[in-house]
Protein backbone atom coordinates (compact mmCIF):
# COMPACT_ATOMS: atom_id res chain seq x y z
CA UNK A 1 0.00 0.00 0.00
CA UNK A 2 1.60 3.17 -1.06
CA UNK A 3 1.43 6.82 0.56
CA UNK A 4 0.11 10.12 -1.24
CA UNK A 5 1.81 13.13 -0.26
CA UNK A 6 0.02 15.29 -2.07
CA UNK A 7 -3.67 15.52 -2.85
CA UNK A 8 -4.76 13.29 -5.49
CA UNK A 9 -7.29 14.66 -8.08
CA UNK A 10 -9.87 12.44 -7.08
CA UNK A 11 -10.37 9.45 -4.60
CA UNK A 12 -11.91 5.84 -6.21
CA UNK A 13 -10.54 2.83 -8.46
CA UNK A 14 -9.35 3.69 -12.20
CA UNK A 15 -8.20 0.09 -14.07
CA UNK A 16 -6.20 -1.96 -11.03
CA UNK A 17 -5.52 1.49 -8.79
CA UNK A 18 -7.99 2.40 -6.07
CA UNK A 19 -6.87 5.44 -3.90
CA UNK A 20 -8.77 6.26 -1.02
CA UNK A 21 -8.31 8.48 2.16
CA UNK A 22 -8.05 7.51 5.92
CA UNK A 23 -7.14 8.82 9.46
CA UNK A 24 -6.97 12.23 7.25
CA UNK A 25 -4.36 10.79 4.99
CA UNK A 26 -4.74 9.32 1.02
CA UNK A 27 -3.42 5.88 0.06
CA UNK A 28 -3.29 3.44 -3.23
CA UNK A 29 -3.55 -0.21 -3.27
CA UNK A 30 -4.41 -2.87 -6.10
CA UNK A 31 -8.39 -3.11 -7.09
CA UNK A 32 -9.43 -6.41 -4.96
CA UNK A 33 -10.80 -9.37 -7.43
CA UNK A 34 -13.31 -9.88 -4.72
CA UNK A 35 -17.30 -8.72 -6.22
CA UNK A 36 -20.74 -9.21 -4.00
CA UNK A 37 -21.43 -11.27 -6.35
CA UNK A 38 -19.12 -13.71 -5.79
CA UNK A 39 -19.35 -13.81 -2.32
CA UNK A 40 -22.97 -14.68 -2.61
CA UNK A 41 -22.44 -17.16 -5.28
CA UNK A 42 -18.58 -18.80 -4.21
CA UNK A 43 -19.15 -21.88 -2.50
CA UNK A 44 -16.24 -20.91 -0.43
CA UNK A 45 -17.87 -18.62 1.02
CA UNK A 46 -21.14 -20.30 2.22
CA UNK A 47 -20.78 -19.97 5.74
CA UNK A 48 -19.81 -16.03 5.14
CA UNK A 49 -23.09 -15.70 3.73
CA UNK A 50 -24.87 -18.40 6.28
CA UNK A 51 -23.87 -16.48 9.00
CA UNK A 52 -25.03 -13.10 7.27
CA UNK A 53 -27.92 -14.37 7.03
CA UNK A 54 -28.81 -15.33 10.76
CA UNK A 55 -27.42 -11.95 11.81
CA UNK A 56 -30.31 -10.03 9.45
CA UNK A 57 -32.82 -12.49 10.97
CA UNK A 58 -31.31 -11.71 14.47
CA UNK A 59 -31.08 -7.81 13.97
CA UNK A 60 -34.68 -7.46 12.52
CA UNK A 61 -35.66 -10.49 16.23
CA UNK A 62 -33.34 -7.43 18.62
CA UNK A 63 -35.18 -4.63 16.47
CA UNK A 64 -38.63 -5.75 17.50
CA UNK A 65 -37.55 -6.02 21.10
CA UNK A 66 -35.89 -3.15 21.61
CA UNK A 67 -38.85 -1.03 20.44
CA UNK A 68 -41.16 -2.47 23.45
CA UNK A 69 -38.31 -1.41 25.74
CA UNK A 70 -39.23 2.00 27.47
CA UNK A 71 -36.80 5.03 26.53
CA UNK A 72 -34.90 5.44 29.47
CA UNK A 73 -33.53 1.56 29.08
CA UNK A 74 -32.67 2.18 25.39
CA UNK A 75 -29.04 1.97 24.42
CA UNK A 76 -27.10 1.25 21.21
CA UNK A 77 -25.07 -1.30 23.28
CA UNK A 78 -28.24 -2.80 24.51
CA UNK A 79 -29.44 -3.41 21.07
CA UNK A 80 -25.96 -5.19 19.92
CA UNK A 81 -26.15 -7.27 22.89
CA UNK A 82 -30.17 -8.42 21.98
CA UNK A 83 -28.76 -9.37 18.31
CA UNK A 84 -25.75 -11.58 19.81
CA UNK A 85 -27.96 -13.14 22.02
CA UNK A 86 -30.58 -13.70 19.01
CA UNK A 87 -28.06 -14.96 16.68
CA UNK A 88 -27.25 -17.36 19.40
CA UNK A 89 -30.80 -18.58 20.16
CA UNK A 90 -30.96 -18.94 16.31
CA UNK A 91 -27.93 -20.77 15.89
CA UNK A 92 -29.56 -23.67 18.50
CA UNK A 93 -32.71 -23.26 15.74
CA UNK A 94 -35.33 -21.78 18.36
CA UNK A 95 -38.26 -19.92 16.92
CA UNK A 96 -38.45 -16.00 16.11
CA UNK A 97 -41.50 -16.20 18.35
CA UNK A 98 -39.96 -17.74 21.14
CA UNK A 99 -36.57 -15.56 21.10
CA UNK A 100 -39.12 -12.61 21.12
CA UNK A 101 -40.40 -13.21 23.93
CA UNK A 102 -37.59 -14.75 26.10
CA UNK A 103 -35.45 -11.75 25.04
CA UNK A 104 -38.67 -9.35 26.16
CA UNK A 105 -38.98 -11.09 29.55
CA UNK A 106 -35.56 -11.27 30.65
CA UNK A 107 -34.87 -7.63 29.33
CA UNK A 108 -38.09 -5.70 29.60
CA UNK A 109 -38.59 -6.26 33.32
CA UNK A 110 -35.18 -5.61 35.15
CA UNK A 111 -33.09 -3.07 35.40
CA UNK A 112 -30.05 -4.05 32.79
CA UNK A 113 -26.57 -3.24 33.47
CA UNK A 114 -24.22 -2.87 30.49
CA UNK A 115 -20.99 -2.45 31.66
CA UNK A 116 -18.19 -4.88 30.55
CA UNK A 117 -16.80 -7.35 32.96
CA UNK A 118 -12.86 -7.07 33.82
CA UNK A 119 -10.66 -8.69 32.25
CA UNK A 120 -9.58 -11.67 34.21
CA UNK A 121 -6.39 -13.78 33.82
CA UNK A 122 -6.97 -17.15 34.74
CA UNK A 123 -3.40 -18.31 34.78
CA UNK A 124 -0.04 -17.01 35.21
CA UNK A 125 1.63 -17.83 31.09
CA UNK A 126 3.65 -20.96 31.38
CA UNK A 127 7.47 -20.49 31.52
CA UNK A 128 10.24 -23.07 31.53
CA UNK A 129 12.39 -22.39 33.94
CA UNK A 130 14.84 -21.51 32.22
CA UNK A 131 13.25 -18.90 30.64
CA UNK A 132 12.06 -15.33 32.63
CA UNK A 133 9.87 -12.76 32.36
CA UNK A 134 12.16 -9.73 31.88
CA UNK A 135 11.71 -5.93 31.37
CA UNK A 136 13.03 -3.81 29.27
CA UNK A 137 16.48 -3.13 31.27
CA UNK A 138 16.93 -7.04 31.56
CA UNK A 139 15.59 -7.16 35.27
CA UNK A 140 13.68 -10.46 36.00
CA UNK A 141 9.64 -9.72 36.39
CA UNK A 142 7.67 -11.32 38.70
CA UNK A 143 4.88 -13.40 37.25
CA UNK A 144 1.01 -12.59 37.13
CA UNK A 145 -0.67 -13.77 40.21
CA UNK A 146 -3.90 -15.79 39.27
CA UNK A 147 -7.14 -14.72 39.65
CA UNK A 148 -10.42 -16.67 40.97
CA UNK A 149 -13.22 -16.42 38.74
CA UNK A 150 -16.62 -16.00 40.60
CA UNK A 151 -18.59 -19.34 41.71
CA UNK A 152 -21.47 -18.17 39.40
CA UNK A 153 -19.61 -17.41 36.06
CA UNK A 154 -17.85 -20.78 36.64
CA UNK A 155 -21.31 -22.43 37.35
CA UNK A 156 -22.79 -20.42 34.39
CA UNK A 157 -19.49 -21.65 31.94
CA UNK A 158 -20.10 -25.61 32.96
CA UNK A 159 -23.93 -25.56 32.38
CA UNK A 160 -22.92 -23.58 29.29
CA UNK A 161 -20.82 -26.61 28.07
CA UNK A 162 -22.88 -29.07 29.04
CA UNK A 163 -25.99 -28.02 26.93
CA UNK A 164 -23.71 -27.53 23.97
CA UNK A 165 -21.80 -31.08 24.32
CA UNK A 166 -25.68 -32.22 24.49
CA UNK A 167 -27.10 -30.35 21.64
CA UNK A 168 -24.20 -31.38 19.17
CA UNK A 169 -24.62 -34.67 19.36
CA UNK A 170 -28.49 -34.58 18.96
CA UNK A 171 -27.79 -32.55 15.87
CA UNK A 172 -27.95 -34.13 12.23
CA UNK A 173 -28.42 -31.52 9.47
CA UNK A 174 -28.21 -27.62 10.16
CA UNK A 175 -31.27 -25.47 9.82
CA UNK A 176 -28.91 -22.37 7.49
CA UNK A 177 -28.40 -24.79 5.07
CA UNK A 178 -31.71 -23.61 3.12
CA UNK A 179 -30.18 -19.99 3.02
CA UNK A 180 -26.95 -20.79 1.75
CA UNK A 181 -26.54 -20.50 -2.60
CA UNK A 182 -29.63 -19.54 -3.29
Amino acid sequence: MARFDCIPAFTGTIGPVCIYQMHGRYFMRTRSSLTGKRVKKDPAFRKTMMYASLLGKASRIASAVYAKLPAEKKQHALYRKLTGEAMTWLKYEWKQEDIIAYLTKHYGQQAIQLQEPKLIQLRAPFHRKTQRLKDRKGQPVSPIKEKKIPLNLQLYRLNEKQFRRQYNQAITTYPWSEYVMT
